[in-house]
């Protein structure tokens, strides 16, 4: 039986891609097992992806011991340990959102009030934010979530800090990125899919209100007072400075 090519990574894994898939999906089940039993005395693990138009492979696939490992709306990735002690590397494991500190001269800070569920009733006014698209960097992340949830055109200054916790979205933990913009005090146009109010309120009022959260006031008060992580680009690290972010004191 001819094996797959083993194409082998620096960590001793080797990659089954698109490209060596045959036709018939006996012809890959019985090449994907016999390359397994010579692979397994050599390798630490096989990674295997199947493209979604190749989706009757992975019965065969699964029956040998390969298990899910992530996926992309085209494509599956599968894996499987052939050394016990191999080390298999997590997929992706946290959802990673920002929200907005938004000041103006004046010193008012810009509050949305969320549309409810249905039989809820509202929340009290919070931070804009909410969630990084896919090679998004994040101070690109806030600026846009202010403009989507606002209608209001703000500046990054600087990062004021992060909430982490492991109650996010599909079992996954969640890190919440917090920074400080800037923008003209403008007259907010709330998004009507998702936003019932858009304010601007007085910071010393807000920072005094009972009924404002107690983080996003924290938040404010850091914003106002406290120490913050600017944006630094580093000579010579990377290709381009637009491929990365860098933040400190």
């Amino acid at each position: 039986m001819k094996l797959f090519d083993a194409i082998v990574n620096p960590y001793n894994g080797c990659y089954i891609g698109p490209a060596q898939l045959p036709d018939s999906a006996a012809e890959f089940a019985a090449r994907l097992a016999a390359s397994v039993d010579v692979w397994q005395h050599q390798h630490a693990l096989v990674w295997l992806e199947i493209p979604a138009c190749r989706s009757e492979l992975i019965a065969a696939a699964v029956a040998l011991g390969f298990s899910f490992h992530h996926c992309a709306p085209d494509q599956l990735m599968l894996c499987k340990k052939l050394q016990a002690d191999s080390y298999l590397p997590l997929a992706a494991t946290h959802s990673i959102g920002v929200g907005a500190v938004v000041l103006s001269a004046a010193g008012k800070v810009l509050l949305v009030q969320e549309k409810p569920l249905p039989g809820k009733r509202p929340g009290y006014f919070k931070l804009p934010g909410g969630m990084v698209d896919a090679k998004e960097h994040l101070a690109d992340a806030a600026v846009r979530e202010v403009q989507e949830e606002t209608g209001v055109t703000a500046r990054f200054e600087s990062f004021l800090g992060l909430r982490h916790h492991h109650q996010g979205q599909f079992g996954a933990s969640n890190l919440y990125m917090v920074c400080r913009l800037t923008a003209e005090e403008t007259e907010p146009k709330p998004d009507p899919r998702e936003i019932l109010q858009a304010r601007w309120f007085d910071c010393a009022h807000y920072l005094a209100d009972p009924n404002a959260s107690p983080y996003n006031k924290l938040l404010v008060q850091t914003a106002l007072t406290g120490a913050r992580l600017s944006s630094q680009k580093v000579p010579g690290y990377m290709k381009s400075p637009d491929e990365y972010e860098i933040f400190m004191g």
